[in-house]
């Protein structure tokens, strides 16, 4: 003869039509609530399933909400069971869910009691991506896969490791010397003031020359003015001397 099973699946017509967050004896925080509220409405809960024990008359709901900062990590598991109208058990695998009033469980909490609203007969298997707000704020997939050993990477960690200091690109010309016999001119040209205009001559008759003997051979008045500057300009540096 085969045993009756203690659990059947269960529908959301088994919860309380008032089902709603002041059924735990705890108080809940507002941040909480809205912490609460983004895992349900940004799809964070997923795998939700519903079982009733036969005998006692006991809806048990369990979840998996994926974490919010450690996302490469296994997701949290919420738990509620519910018997009458009361709930007689809450309990979630984060930090704060020992105490049964957590952020997991009011997601847990708002997405039962949204789904009683539309009136579904069961929780939804996934968010379609229209129903999210948008698509940055879905969370990761099923990335959590097995992956055999010899392909894994054992690494070290330093507990006293730093930042890389930001360093300048940036040449700085200062640094920069200059040559020695440049010092040397500019130096004997700062001693006398007849040196200064000799060499200030010198530089422009050298300018000039490179000007003029580019036109030089394009027009016979281009190589008189040439010779006649040319011709000026070393009289009157021969008379500095």
């Amino acid at each position: 003869m085969a045993t009756a099973k203690p659990y059947r699946a269960a529908s959301l017509s088994d919860l309380p039509n008032n089902f709603q967050l002041g059924y735990l004896n705890c108080e809940i925080s507002l941040k909480c609530k809205q912490t609460g509220f983004k895992y349900f409405s940004e799809g964070y809960l997923h795998n939700v399933k519903m079982l009733k024990h036969v005998a006692e008359q006991t809806v048990n709901i369990s979840a998996k909400c994926h974490r919010s900062q450690r996302k490469n990590e296994i997701p949290h598991s919420v738990e509620i069971d519910i018997n009458g109208g009361q709930i007689e058990l809450s309990n979630c695998s984060c930090t704060a869910g020992l105490s049964g009033c957590c952020s997991p469980y009011c997601g847990l909490n708002q997405g039962l009691v949204q789904w009683q609203m539309m009136g579904l007969s069961e929780p939804p298997a996934e968010l379609c991506c229209t129903s999210l707000p948008q698509q940055w704020g879905k969370p990761r997939g099923k990335e959590i896969k097995a992956v055999p050993a010899p392909s894994m990477i054992i690494v070290k960690p330093k507990m006293d490791r730093k930042r890389k200091p930001l360093k300048n690109s940036l040449i700085d010309n200062r640094l920069n010397t200059a040559p020695q016999n440049a010092i040397d001119v500019l130096l004997n040209v700062h001693e006398d003031p007849s040196k200064r205009i000799r060499h200030f001559i010198s530089e422009q008759l050298k300018r000039l020359s490179h000007q003029l003997s580019s036109t030089q051979h394009s027009s016979h008045a281009g190589h008189k003015l040439w010779t006649l500057s040319t011709w000026k300009c070393i009289k009157y540096s021969s008379k500095l001397k």
